[in-house]
């Protein structure tokens, strides 16, 4: 995946919210974590929070499956949402913000072969 040209935006914690246009959400990451120091990272649960944690200048969000089981279905996380429902909600996500998202990825919603699912549809 690969995000448009941003202007200038604010600095959070000394890190400038700038990207290059052909720099991947994954390379952005990785930038933002190979600095020293703290990452402040917001958690989102939907397209709406992560949005607006983008807007107020922060680098990267957590989609937590805790805030998202929590919105979704009114319960704690105790793996109640499914696999399909979180990437769904990482997918609305990633469709209108242009910052890495972390997403919980919990245990990966079963064994070795579910595993590799995730990642591969969390990518």
């Amino acid at each position: 995946l690969f995000v448009r040209a941003r202007v200038p935006g604010p600095s959070v914690h000394g890190r400038q919210a700038t990207q290059q246009a052909t720099m991947s959400r994954a390379s952005q990451l990785r930038a933002i974590l190979s600095a020293p120091g703290a990452v402040p990272m917001p958690s989102c649960h939907d397209a709406l929070s992560a949005r607006l944690i983008e807007q107020a200048g922060f680098s990267v969000a957590f989609m937590s499956g805790f805030s998202t089981s929590a919105a979704k279905l009114g319960r704690p996380d105790v793996q109640l949402i499914t696999y399909s429902e979180m990437l769904e909600q990482a997918r609305l996500i990633q469709e209108v913000t242009t910052i890495p998202i972390i997403v919980d990825g919990d245990n990966g919603h079963g064994g070795p072969l579910n595993v590799k699912r995730c990642l591969r549809g969390f990518r």
